[in-house]
C-alpha cells in the first residue's frame, strides 16, 4: 500500500475516532475505530468499528450509519483532504474471536 494512502487512513481513523467521542451521543458504549482502509482513488473508505458491550452493537452501528453525514462534515472541516471518501462502517469482531481463541488455548493448557 502506498505511503500516502497509509497516511490518509491514519488521519481519517484519528479524526473519526475524535468525532465519535466528542460529537455523537453513545451512552454506556465504548466505540473504537479499529482500522480504516481507503481505496487508492480515495472515493471510498471502509471503517472497522469495535463496540463494547457486544449487546449494543446493532443499535450503535445503526446510529453511526445515521450520523454519517455529521462525521463526513467533521472530516471536511478538520482535514486538509481535497476529497473526503464515502464512509462504510463495518463491525470489527476480531477481539471477540481473539478472546474465544485465548479461552480455548487456556482450556487446553488446563487439561
Amino acid at each position: 500500500m502506498p505511503r500516502r494512502i497509509e497516511q490518509v487512513n491514519d488521519l481519517i481513523r484519528e479524526k473519526i475516532a475524535y468525532a465519535i467521542e466528542s460529537d455523537l451521543e453513545l451512552p454506556n458504549v465504548l466505540v473504537t475505530v479499529a482500522r480504516v482502509d481507503c481505496s487508492p482513488d480515495l472515493k471510498d473508505a471502509k471503517v472497522w468499528i469495535s463496540i463494547l458491550p457486544d449487546n449494543r452493537t446493532g443499535s450503535t452501528m445503526k446510529k453511526l450509519r445515521q450520523q454519517q453525514g455529521l462525521i463526513y462534515t467533521y472530516l471536511k472541516k478538520k482535514t486538509v483532504l481535497n476529497r473526503i471518501p464515502h464512509l462504510e462502517f463495518i463491525f470489527d469482531d476480531t477481539e471477540k474471536h481473539a478472546a474465544k481463541i485465548e479461552d480455548t488455548i487456556k482450556e487446553i493448557h488446563n487439561e
